[in-house]
C-alpha cells in the first residue's frame, strides 16, 4: 500500500532560515483510499498529529521576525491567534524532532512527501534537522527526491486556471462553518482532500459530504 505523507508549519514571518515555528501539522495518508474508502474531513483533523513549539525558546536561540510578521497575526481570528500563547506543553526544536522522527519510524516507508510550497516547509525541516545533527536520521524516511508541491500538483491538473485552495467537499457550507484558517491541522486535511478530490474526479466519482 502507497504511503504518502505530508507537513505544513505555521510560522512567525516568512525567511524560512529565521522564523519562528508556532506549530507544525503532520500524518501519513494512504493514496490507495481515495477511490474507495475516501477519507472524510473529521477522520483526517483526527489523525493529524500537531505539534506546538516554544516561540520564546526558538528566539533565544537565533530565530527572528518582524513586527509585520506579528501585525499579520494580529490580524487573524481568535482561533488563529490563541496559537501564540505558551503553554506548559510547548515543544522545544530537540523535542519536536523526537516527536516526528518517532512517528516516521512508527509508520515507515514514506513514498512520497508533500508540503504546499516546496521553498518554506522543507526548507524549515531542513534547517531544524541540520542545526541538531540529525538529518541523516530525517532523510532514511523523506528522501529528497521524493517531496512534491500540492500547489503546483493542482495547479497544473487546473490548467493553472482555478485556485490551488478549493473547497474539497461537495457540502460547501459544512466547510464554511468547520474550516479553520490558518490552523495547520485544518490545512494539512484540506489538502489531503483536495488530492483526493482530483483523483476521485479523475475517474468519475463524486466527492465526498464531509
Amino acid at each position: 500500500m502507497r504511503q504518502d505523507f505530508i507537513l505544513d508549519f505555521e510560522t512567525i514571518g516568512q525567511n524560512a532560515t529565521k522564523c519562528p515555528i508556532v506549530d507544525c501539522a503532520y500524518v501519513v495518508f494512504s493514496w490507495d483510499r481515495f477511490l474507495d474508502d475516501p477519507y472524510s474531513f473529521d477522520e483526517l483533523t483526527s489523525l493529524v498529529k500537531t505539534d506546538k513549539l516554544d516561540i520564546a525558546e526558538q528566539c533565544k536561540n537565533g530565530s527572528k521576525f518582524l513586527k509585520g510578521d506579528l501585525a499579520w497575526w494580529e490580524r487573524q481570528g481568535e482561533e488563529a491567534k490563541s496559537k501564540l500563547k505558551p503553554t506548559e506543553n510547548d515543544l522545544t526544536i530537540e523535542q519536536f524532532s523526537d516527536n516526528m522522527l518517532s512517528y516516521l519510524q512508527e509508520v515507515g516507508k514514506v513514498d512520497y512527501w508533500w508540503s504546499r510550497s516546496n521553498t518554506f516547509d522543507p526548507v524549515i525541516l531542513d534547517r531544524l534537522f541540520f542545526d541538531l545533527g540529525k538529518q541523516d536520521l530525517l532523510y532514511q524516511y523523506l528522501k529528497w527526491w521524493r517531496i512534491r508541491d500540492i500547489r503546483t500538483f493542482i495547479d497544473a491538473k487546473f490548467n493553472f486556471s482555478t485556485r490551488n485552495g478549493f473547497v474539497p467537499l461537495a457540502d460547501e457550507e459544512y466547510w464554511k462553518k468547520s474550516f479553520i484558517a490558518h490552523d495547520s491541522t485544518h490545512d494539512v486535511a484540506a489538502d489531503i482532500l483536495r488530492l483526493q478530490t482530483i483523483h476521485r474526479a479523475e475517474n468519475d466519482l463524486e466527492q465526498t459530504d464531509r
